[in-house]
């Protein structure tokens, strides 16, 4: 599925990328630019983009290198979902099922000025 990024997903993105600023699998650093915004690595939703509710929850999401995104993206499903469940603990794990799995309407506007906000603070 081929989901357009907008503002809210750039900065969303970005955001995730400087809370870990890592690979949370291999390790590899993530690159920041001259203004301290990642350049490197990308941010990998463990349910997929398309569903609303859990596009911008940040427990969904985290900070990959491009081949280790594509290996946990696809070829290695149940190692992530191992990982999210280590890393989250099983009611958390559970409960962002159920999130993901909610329907959300889109609110761009808001999502964009929580996430500008967000990086201003950090």
């Amino acid at each position: 599925m081929n989901i357009k990024l907008d503002k809210a997903d750039i900065l969303f993105s970005q955001w995730i990328r400087l809370r870990d600023l890592m690979c949370v699998r291999c390790y590899s650093p993530v690159k920041l630019n001259s203004k301290g915004l990642p350049i490197s690595h990308q941010a990998s939703h463990f349910y997929g983009r398309g569903r609303e509710n859990t596009r911008f929850e940040p427990d969904n999401v985290d900070t990959l290198d491009m081949g280790c995104h594509r290996i946990w993206g696809s070829d290695d499903r149940e190692t992530y979902r191992i990982f999210k469940l280590k890393q989250l603990g099983q009611k958390r794990f559970d409960s962002l099922m159920v999130q993901a799995n909610t329907y959300k309407k889109k609110d761009r506007k808001l999502e964009v000025i929580k996430w500008q906000e967000q990086l201003n603070n950090l």
